[in-house]
């Protein structure tokens, strides 16, 4: 079974969504081959999904949106992360005289949808923690395939967000979120990830408004800065880490993985993320998968190499480190890169002139199939073995974290001026 949203509104459907003119290409032929596998029957969505999600790239976040535009229009912009702060800690009923689009955005974070189940939601949530580190290793390297797409990479260079100096605060926050929104309970009323997400909502709502109207963002082409259709893409990223990690040793059952993504589905309503399709099925999120990595022409260029070369650079040391944390950020870059030649595809490491390790470092991934082919084994046979799993991954991550913020917390904020 599939879930389509209703649609309420029929924007154009931006000319840089390709995936009609791009179904009879050789990257199109190249992933029906190796997806196929995965699915019975056609891989192909029906034709008015895919228009859908198309349209999708022209969509927004409209409440969270009006409230930012309000809060500009009004004078109150500056307040504007306080009244939600407020209102996420309280209530909206304790924020004084509050603004109609705020009361709005919370009546709608406020209700739970129809399709919510919290059972899955905690179940799914416990799958992602049970990645650890190795989830933060894998968002962050194949955040690299998307960089290649201009409607991707557009806000991130003009915001001047994860390039430079900036990617590993801006990549240590998205951590935290990771975090946040994945403890036991997190995304119940006053959980610090449902506060988190909603955070996050409106600080795309802020970015948008300045990117949106920048000279160098083509709406008509490009479609709305963090549209849902690009903020869907991030989403299936985690469909993608379930399948990608058993390379590694992991082992999730379909019905794990469906949990897993209904955990992210109600991550993505909180952040105002709800897509003209939504699958409900593996086979579907196979067919997703296709008719997302089709639906662009790679942009590459200087600006996508940039965050390509920030990311892997990002964890190199420096030269105020000392001795000892030099040799840790040295090695700890050096698996990334094994990490980074292992999952991404060679089209899209070659694009990124990513410097190329050793060929006997290629399979170090592989490091760790045993480990986590014992702990699969263990939770699946071992009396109390999946409690302690899952309080020994969170631990581990909680730490690299620490060890990498030194306890600083993370301000998830705009960019005041964009960098260029």
């Amino acid at each position: 079974m599939t879930t389509t949203r209703p649609s309420v509104d029929t924007p154009e459907v931006p000319s840089s969504f390709r995936y009609f003119a791009n179904r009879g290409s050789e990257r199109s032929q190249q992933l029906m081959s190796v997806f196929g596998r995965f699915v019975s029957g056609p891989l192909a969505l029906p034709d008015e999904v895919a228009t859908e999600l198309g349209r999708d790239r022209a969509r927004a976040d409209p409440l969270s949106d009006a409230f930012i535009s309000a809060a500009f229009d009004g004078g109150y912009a500056r307040n504007a992360r306080g009244l939600v702060d407020q209102a996420l800690d309280h209530g909206i009923a304790t924020v004084p005289e509050a603004p109609p689009e705020l009361v709005a955005l919370f009546g709608h974070l406020d209700t739970e949808p129809a399709w919510l189940d919290w059972d899955r939601v905690e179940r799914g949530a416990a799958v992602f923690r049970r990645y650890a580190v190795d989830a933060f290793y894998y968002f962050g390297l194949i955040s690299l395939e998307g960089y290649r797409f201009e409607m991707i990479y557009k806000p991130l260079v003009l915001t001047g967000s994860y390039t430079g100096g900036t990617a590993f605060g801006r990549y240590l926050e998205t951590c935290r979120f990771w975090i946040d929104t994945s403890e036991p309970g997190a995304l119940r009323q006053g959980g610090a990830g449902r506060k988190t997400a909603v955070t996050i909502r409106v600080m795309h709502s802020m970015i948008r408004r300045r990117v949106g109207g920048h000279r160098e963002w083509d709406a008509e082409r490009l479609g709305a800065p963090l549209s849902q259709n690009a903020q869907f893409g991030t989403i299936l990223t985690s469909f993608l880490l379930n399948e990608h990690t058993k390379l590694i040793g992991y082992w999730p059952s379909n019905d794990e993985i469906l949990d897993h993504m209904h955990f992210w589905r109600y991550i993505g309503y909180l952040m105002g993320v709800e897509p003209a399709f939504y699958p409900e099925t593996v086979e579907d999120w196979w067919r997703l998968s296709y008719l997302m990595l089709t639906a662009d022409d790679p942009s590459d260029g200087p600006d996508s190499r940039m965050l390509a070369q920030s990311f892997v650079a990002a964890f190199g040391p420096s030269d105020e480190n000392s001795k000892a944390d030099r040799a840790r950020k040295a090695a700890e870059q050096r698996t990334v890169r094994d990490w980074t030649r292992f999952f991404l595809t060679e089209e899209t490491f070659t694009a990124g002139e990513l410097a190329v390790p050793p060929a006997w470092r290629r399979l170090l991934p592989l490091r760790g199939l045993l480990p986590n082919l014992r702990d699969e084994l263990g939770r699946r046979f071992v009396p109390g073995y999946a409690d302690r799993l899952d309080q020994r991954k969170r631990t581990q991550r909680a730490a690299w974290l620490e060890q990498h913020t030194a306890g600083r917390p993370a301000r998830f904020s705009p960019v005041e001026k964009l960098a260029r």
